[in-house]
């Protein structure tokens, strides 16, 4: 039998559970209202183009590059700062051909991203260095996607990171995909029309001597007819630290004028202590520049690629986003977001797409 006063109790705390929730019901509806007043105050509304940019018929025919994000997913605690490189090269003739594949834990990402762009196959998978930022993610697209070949940098490269590399190495070779081993000044022709030529600098070395991964990534530029794009991996400037590096400045004393391309990715994901130097900039001289990070690291570097003359895309700014050409010199570019991070001027697009002579 109930007493008295537990019913008494009971009401009491019905009543409180009552006050509690009209609370939270009130500040709900005063949050969302508050930020529907500062959305119409503050700027355009954010829109979603990524329809858009995976849409194939988009780039039927022509040589197209998918700059995609990576790293937005990965429960780890450098989540929010660590942008990983994921780009797709699809050619004139269909041929596909991965460029890294992101974080480790983030195949299934990687694989829905294929998919959306009706790819079963891949043609070739290509490592720029063997970091898990850049290949972690490989062992669940491999076993989603039939990979024809793999390009790799040279052997003492992935041999150094024993537990990414040589595993890497171990699991293809299980798997049966033939690869090989990519050294300075080699050229093939990796579609019709399509060529690859390396610029790999000299293997970096750290104080002491062991080779420093991200100095020594795959340098390739990738030419079809007029057109033309540079894939660096995580190779920078680094002379700030103590054990800086200057791989830029050797690579352009070495190529000059052949590192010259009007599609470039930015080195290391844009951070600020390996910002490009003068000479580098002068000697690739694009006019269009992609930096693949989950947050904008520097903006000095952007404002100098903006104020030569050249367009700056960043993943963290515009989402996924492809730039695909005829081979003419021209290239058309779709992103997948509008900007709304100040500081950084916004791209004059029209639904997210923008021509570029």
């Amino acid at each position: 039998m109930i007493e008295k006063g537990e019913i008494v109790m009971r009401k009491i705390k019905f009543l409180r559970i009552v006050s509690i929730l009209s609370l939270a019901l009130t500040l709900v509806l005063t949050g969302c209202n508050a930020s529907q007043a500062n959305s119409e105050q503050d700027g355009p509304e954010l829109k979603d183009y990524e329809a858009s940019v995976f849409d194939r018929e988009l780039t039927e025919g022509k040589m197209a590059v998918y700059y995609m994000s990576s790293g937005l997913n990965i429960s780890t605690w450098y989540n929010s700062t660590s942008g990983g490189d994921l780009m797709l090269l699809i050619m004139p003739d269909g041929t596909t051909a991965l460029l890294d594949c992101g974080h480790q834990g983030e195949g299934a990402h990687v694989v829905n991203r294929l998919k959306a762009l009706g790819i079963d196959k891949l043609d070739y998978f290509i490592v720029s260095h063997p970091h898990t930022d850049h290949i972690g993610g490989y062992s669940i697209v491999m076993r989603h996607m039939d990979v024809g070949h793999v390009y790799m940098p040279p052997v003492e490269v992935m041999e150094r990171a024993d537990n990414v590399g040589l595993r890497f190495i171990a699991d293809i070779e299980e798997m049966g995909i033939p690869y090989t081993h990519l050294a300075s000044g080699d050229t093939f022709e990796i579609a019709k029309d399509v060529t690859v030529k390396v610029y790999n600098p000299e293997i970096g070395f750290d104080a002491d001597k062991k080779i420093n991964l991200n100095e020594s990534s795959l340098l390739m530029k990738f030419v079809y007819k007029e057109s033309s794009f540079l894939m660096n991996g995580d190779i920078s400037n680094n002379t700030i630290k103590e054990n800086g590096y200057d791989t830029e400045i050797q690579l352009v004393n070495k190529w000059g004028d052949e590192l010259q391309a009007d599609v470039s990715k930015i080195g290391h994901h844009g951070n600020a202590d390996a910002m490009s130097t003068s000479e580098w900039r002068a000697a690739v001289d694009a006019k269009i520049y992609v930096t693949m990070s989950t947050f904008p690291r520097d903006l000095a570097e952007h404002m100098k690629n903006v104020n030569a003359g050249a367009v700056s895309l960043n993943t963290a700014l515009d989402g996924d986003l492809v730039i695909y050409t005829d081979g003419d010199g021209t290239y058309d570019i779709q992103v997948s977001k509008d900007r709304t991070i100040d500081g950084y001027e916004l791209l004059e697009t029209k639904d997210g797409f923008m021509h570029v002579e």
